[in-house]
């Protein structure tokens, strides 16, 4: 009897393949599950700024200077705009004076030389204002914070003829270059002793052109053709025997005279900021210069 032989090669067995570990933080699909563990992407935002809210203030300022902020500096930084807003801002601080209305188109911003006189119950520039609009012998006004109120009678103003002879200057404080070229106290120098002063002061050697660096009044209309500089304006007084003061100004030019007076310094601080100020428009006023055209200050 002859057995069946059995096959050496049997059919090979079903091997299951390794188990891989599923990534905890995907789904069934791949997905990261961290944008749905609960849901909305809103409460992912939510938690997001939870985490990182330091970072979101800063983001949401930063935004909020970039609207508001940086468009008012880009107009401070550029020099003909910024002007006209201090101008303007200056403009508004003086209330209007209903019964006798302000001059138009000017601001007494120069010193008057002793014209305009302190008055203690007004401490702003409102005040000032006000009081005097409503003070029917008062016509011009200033302010200016080391000063406080000044107040007084009509006043010309800059280049205008009519009028009284009290005077405002149409420039803000300034610095200047000028000398005495006699004694200007109440000892008067004669003889010997006057010409030595002369002579020095007439010298680039020993002159002082810091002698009288705040403004002083009384020396008449700009020598034009002494312009050019504190000496050409020195040596054009030093010229004339009847010149006794000289005083230049980079932007303003030369005067020169007989005497001046009111000296910025001579009992007040010197200070070179301007004020703010105004005077009533008269009727019987012209407003004219010494060519009886009308004349206008430059703002």
């Amino acid at each position: 009897m002859i057995k069946r032989q059995e096959s050496s090669s049997a059919a090979p067995s079903s091997i299951p393949p390794p188990s891989v570990a599923p990534d905890a933080g995907l789904d069934r699909n791949g997905k990261d599950k961290k944008y749905q563990r609960h849901g909305t992407a809103l409460e992912f935002l939510r938690r997001w700024i939870a985490r990182r809210g330091q970072l979101a203030v800063l983001v949401v300022v930063a935004a909020l200077l970039s609207v508001f902020l940086i468009p008012p500096l880009k107009v401070l930084w550029n020099g003909g705009a910024s002007g006209r807003i201090i101008k303007a801002a200056r403009r508004l601080q003086v209330p209007p004076c209903p019964r006798a209305p302000w001059k138009e188109g000017e601001d007494l911003r120069g010193k008057c030389p002793g014209d305009l006189k302190p008055f203690g119950e007004a401490a702003t520039i409102s005040q000032c204002a006000s009081t005097c609009c409503a003070n029917e012998e008062c016509i011009s006004w200033q302010f200016r914070e080391d000063v406080g109120c000044l107040q007084g009678k009509d006043i010309r103003l800059g280049m205008e003829k009519d009028g009284p002879s009290a005077w405002c200057s149409e420039h803000p404080p300034q610095r200047w270059h000028g000398q005495y070229l006699q004694h200007h106290g109440k000892a008067k120098e004669e003889g010997a002793e006057a010409e030595e002063r002369r002579q020095k002061a007439c010298s680039e050697a020993t002159w002082n052109p810091d002698e009288e660096v705040g403004q002083c009044f009384g020396l008449g209309d700009v020598k034009k053709d002494a312009s050019g500089s504190a000496v050409e304006c020195m040596r054009a007084c030093c010229t004339n025997e009847k010149c006794k003061a000289w005083q230049w100004n980079e932007k303003l030019g030369c005067f020169y005279g007989g005497g001046m007076h009111g000296c910025q310094g001579e009992g007040d601080p010197i200070a070179f900021a301007p004020f703010v100020g105004r005077r009533k428009r008269l009727e019987s006023r012209k407003y004219t210069d010494k060519h009886n055209r009308p004349w206008q200050m430059a703002l």
